[in-house]
């Protein structure tokens, strides 16, 4: 069984999640890369920059006792970023960067859905469910932006 504060989610480890994504995209930017490639990288850097600000945010209007509320029965532990979605490939091809930006935000939507179902306070089960909601809406506007570029 794993056990995990929601402050310590809203206040560390989400935000270092987005912000190690950042780092590999910023990574890519800064090898040879194709020219829409580097367009979508540079939203993808700003967008995950963001996200690890806006949870920070976020804390700020949440209730003392949703942020002391501890999650337990958690079957998995806070996600590491995936090593695997980003090769080469990415590198001249939307589609692979999207594919993998998309596979980045599913990791935390899937931990954010299993959170609410071990949440035994509705406040904190609402917080989970919102958290998981902007993160599918962030994949939804990344996605169309994707499309935009990928029409030019």
């Amino acid at each position: 069984m794993r056990f995990e504060q929601t402050r310590t989610i809203l206040q560390k480890l989400a935000p270092a999640y987005h912000r190690r994504v950042s780092d590999l995209f910023q990574d890519l930017l800064e090898q040879e890369v194709s020219p829409r490639v580097r367009l979508m990288l540079d939203y993808l850097v700003d967008h995950e920059d963001h996200r690890a600000l806006a949870l920070g945010e976020f804390c700020h209007g949440t209730p003392h006792k949703v942020l002391e509320h501890w999650l337990k029965g958690l079957e998995v532990n806070f996600p590491q970023v995936p090593d695997n979605l980003l090769d080469e490939s990415v590198r001249f091809d939307l589609d692979q960067l999207i594919k993998a930006a998309v596979g980045f935000k599913k990791v935390l939507i899937d931990y954010y859905s299993q959170a609410a179902t071990h949440c035994s306070d509705k406040e904190t089960c609402n917080l989970f469910e919102k958290l998981k909601n902007q993160e599918e809406k962030a994949m939804k506007r990344m996605i169309r932006h994707a499309q935009g570029l990928a029409d030019l």
